[in-house]
């Protein structure tokens, strides 16, 4: 293992020490992969298991996004991979939500100085919804964006339950926003001006084979948490205040776990925050106790508009998760979702 305090870096980017066998593959600007296919162009984001790239298909004369699979986590059978084309296979060529569905368009392994790592292409997103609610005033999106963001998430939801997959990890950090047909990678923001920053050691001494020259700074539907319905994890990873109950106290996870992950997604659209924080000592869920204030005028609901909206909510944030809505339920109730915008204001 590396020693972060020997390494000089310079921006925020994943952790250093990971740089080694069995970790991160070492990745620099305009490296060509799969025989040259795919040339990287700038790094989309990364995590504990992976780093994502923005890369040139040379085939298909398109964008992508390469996510590059730590060694270690490289299994041949990858589940994220295995699900992807379960979901791809699925005949329900009809359903609406598959369309918000990301599409897996390749996979392929590389080998490098740290391991074999599996590679997986992607159809190139847009920004993901966190990123649209720090632009808008008070992190929450106006009345009808809010509606029409919420009918695409369980379209979405209810396409992957009809193919027995559970996503296992809903929130506004891992919905991701699409392109419009004529964008290209230049909307993506400072795509054409990567900021680096030199990796270093600070004794001088040289870098070890398996660590990259320079780290790029980051530009910022993952499926890395991703699970059949019928073989579901034992635990899940997210923020304490997003799991579901049956989560905190151990019980079986089922796609209803999707469903409370659901709720609280919709009502930070709304609102601005999710309806439960970590305690201070990370291990109990605190509601807020303030929704009975009046709203401010910003948020551009109507009375009836929250009124629905709480109706809808209702359905999901139910502690026993036999007794919430199934995603196909919410997906056909329109209460909320094309709510009368002509309503009398708060």
């Amino acid at each position: 293992m590396l020693d972060a305090s020997q390494y000089n870096v310079g921006i925020p980017a994943e952790d250093i020490t990971q740089y080694c066998s069995g970790g991160y593959h070492p990745v620099h600007l305009h490296d060509h992969f799969k025989d040259g296919r795919y040339e990287i162009l700038n790094k989309l984001g990364f995590g504990s298991f992976s780093t994502v790239w923005l890369a040139k298909d040379h085939v298909t004369q398109r964008h992508v996004s390469i996510k590059i699979v730590v060694a270690n986590g490289s299994e041949p059978q990858n589940h994220e991979v295995e699900i992807l084309r379960h979901v791809q296979a699925n005949d329900l060529h009809s359903h609406p939500g598959r369309r918000s569905v990301t599409q897996l368009l390749d996979s392929f392994f590389h080998e490098g100085p740290n391991g074999r790592h599996l590679c997986v292409v992607l159809e190139l997103l847009g920004p993901r919804l966190s990123w649209l609610a720090e632009k808008s005033q008070n992190y929450r999106l106006k009345a009808d964006l809010a509606r029409r963001v919420s009918a695409r998430i369980v379209e979405a939801l209810a396409y992957l339950h009809s193919c027995g997959v559970a996503h296992g990890d809903i929130h506004m950090g891992n919905i991701l926003l699409r392109l419009p047909p004529w964008a290209g990678a230049e909307s993506l923001s400072a795509s054409a001006s990567p900021q680096i920053g030199k990796v270093t050691k600070k004794d001088g001494s040289p870098l070890e084979k398996g660590v990259p020259e320079y780290l790029v700074e980051p530009l910022e539907m993952d499926f890395g948490s991703a699970f059949f319905a019928s073989s579901p994890p034992k635990m899940i990873f997210t923020s304490l205040s997003l799991h579901p109950p049956e989560s905190v106290f151990k019980r079986p996870l089922t796609q209803a776990v999707d469903i409370w992950n659901l709720g609280c997604t919709l009502y930070e659209l709304a609102i601005g925050r999710t309806p439960f924080e970590a305690g201070f000592d990370n291990r109990e869920l605190i509601p807020h106790k303030d929704l009975r204030r009046r709203l401010p005028e910003t948020l551009q609901f109507t009375r009836k508009d929250l009124e629905r909206l709480g109706k809808y909510l209702r359905k999901m944030l139910i502690v026993d998760p036999q007794q919430r809505a199934t995603a196909a339920e919410l997906a056909s109730d329109t209460s909320w979702t094309l709510a009368d915008e002509t309503s009398e204001r708060q």
